[in-house]
């Protein structure tokens, strides 16, 4: 079977391999940076969109060819 990167993962993968460090590394980038952004092919439509993670909410972000961003919707 072959292993798949954290990266390609989604966030509920994620959490299943890491446990209880996912939880940790989450709080430690909110701190830091407020947010965690990432793709999760089950909300996002397509290779331009990520999520962003805050504390609080998610958010479905869509990101621009100019390497910008914009907000769809609050999830």
């Amino acid at each position: 079977m072959e292993t798949k990167s954290i990266f390609e993962m989604t966030d509920s993968e994620l959490q299943q391999t890491l446990g209880s460090a996912a939880e940790t590394i989450r709080k430690r980038a909110w701190d830091k940076v407020g947010c965690i952004s990432y793709y999760d092919a089950d909300i996002c439509p397509g290779i331009d969109y990520i999520v962003r993670e805050y504390r609080d909410r998610k958010e479905l972000i869509r990101l621009n060819e100019a390497g910008g961003s914009e907000l769809i919707r609050t999830l």
